[in-house]
């Protein structure tokens, strides 16, 4: 049986795909969450003008943080912290730290979207890579200064 999704499934496609699966699991699992719908003439006329709204509305969302990526790469914040043995950090710097930095920047951005190897445990300047969008990439710089409360 053919069916065309409605949201992206894991091991199965994305959104607005045209899978094949077994009857059962569309009748028991797709069709009653509203996860997919019968591949028909007609839904598939229908699923030529979504295709289109759809990456219309995807190119203009990935514009907008192109542009929100040009002004955060001449972004640098400053993060300080407590240091002990000269530049190692008490604890460590996380993706939550800096994404609180850059929301007091006004970049009001999620953790999930900063990617960071390892937490940042010493002193010094970091280029931080921000994931905005499925195809948009960022870079800010990020300065981790001792406290000088010793």
């Amino acid at each position: 049986m053919e069916v065309i999704l409605k949201e992206e499934i894991a091991g199965l496609g994305n959104t607005l795909d045209v899978v094949k699966v077994k009857t059962g699991y569309a009748h028991n699992y797709l069709f009653p969450r509203d996860l997919a719908v019968l591949s028909t003439p007609a839904a598939r006329r229908q699923l030529d003008s979504m295709r289109a709204k759809i990456e219309a509305r995807y190119q203009k969302e990935k514009a907008d943080y192109q542009v929100k990526a040009e002004k955060l790469k001449d972004l640098s914040i400053t993060i300080t912290a407590k240091v002990h043995d000269g530049e190692k950090l008490f604890g460590s710097i996380q993706a939550s730290d800096i994404a609180i930095k850059l929301r007091e920047a006004g970049y009001d951005l999620d953790k999930k979207a900063v990617l960071l190897a390892e937490p940042i445990k010493q002193l010094g300047m970091y280029n931080i890579k921000l994931q905005l969008h499925k195809d948009v990439e960022a870079k800010v710089k990020l300065w981790v200064i001792s406290d000088e409360s010793k």
